[in-house]
């Protein structure tokens, strides 16, 4: 396990006590630390796979509760270290793993994120223990508390739009809050295929390939990429009928 670690606090000195902090714990990393919290929100992104994410509270130009509600998907543990004990239920609104109040100890740092390193070795071990990959997603509906049930089997494929995707299935159309990085995570274990920058294609789905171009079962076409095309046809090439007599 070597968990990618990011630190933001406007004190420099905060971020040192961090940073030897976590240099002491097996299994973390510091990949980033930021003192401006706007240089944070414009720099950090989804390609960082980020998964410890360190953030002061109490901070110039965008406080951490503010900045969470922004770039908390992008990482996946967050962990608020703030000298005032006050803004602890509204950390909690933003999804906050762990809490940790300054002065913060090395001994109070290690118990803090040794349950999220148990976390995550427990997850590790379900994860390898699974059979079999999941049947169906959930995805989040128009409210909080409504979700829909999507058959993976029934997935055509899926295609990004800005902020949200769209998964496309034999019978309906699904638009939900995702990157398509996120969504193609959730589907790593199952017959899937990034095409291109903004489409993931359920290999089952593939009718017919002509070229650049993929017709779908449902008929609907959708051009490869021109840097996903070694890895698509590589695909093709696997699953190619060839005979061995002699032409």
């Amino acid at each position: 396990m070597n968990l990618k670690c990011v630190v933001i606090d406007d004190e420099q000195h905060a971020i040192e006590v961090l940073t030897d902090h976590i240099a002491e714990m097996p299994g973390l990393t510091v990949f980033k630390t930021f003192t401006s919290p706007v240089q944070a929100l414009t720099e950090i992104s989804m390609k960082d796979e980020i998964d410890l994410l360190f953030m002061d509270i109490d901070m110039p130009g965008i406080n951490g509760l503010e900045l969470a509600k922004n770039i908390r998907e992008k990482a996946k543990y967050l962990i608020f270290t703030t000298a005032h004990p006050d803004y602890a239920l509204q950390a909690f609104d933003v999804q906050s793993d762990q809490y940790l109040l300054k002065p913060i100890s090395f001994s109070k740092f290690a118990i803090g994120i040794d349950r999220i390193l148990k976390k995550e070795a427990n997850n590790t071990k379900v994860i390898s223990k699974e059979a079999d990959p999941v049947s169906a997603l959930y995805i989040k509906g128009d409210h909080k508390y409504a979700f829909s049930n999507i058959a993976i089997d029934e997935i055509l494929y899926i295609k990004a739009l800005q902020n949200y995707i769209q998964i496309i299935t034999k019978s309906e159309t699904h638009t939900t809050y995702l990157t398509l990085k996120e969504i193609e995570k959730a589907l790593e274990n199952h017959a899937f295929i990034r095409v291109n920058k903004s489409n993931i294609v359920a290999k089952a789905a593939i009718k017919k390939v002509d070229g650049n171009i993929i017709r779908l079962v449902n008929n609907e076409m959708i051009q490869i990429g021109e840097g996903y095309k070694d890895t698509f046809f590589a695909y093709v090439q696997s699953s190619l009928l060839k005979s061995n007599r002699n032409q």
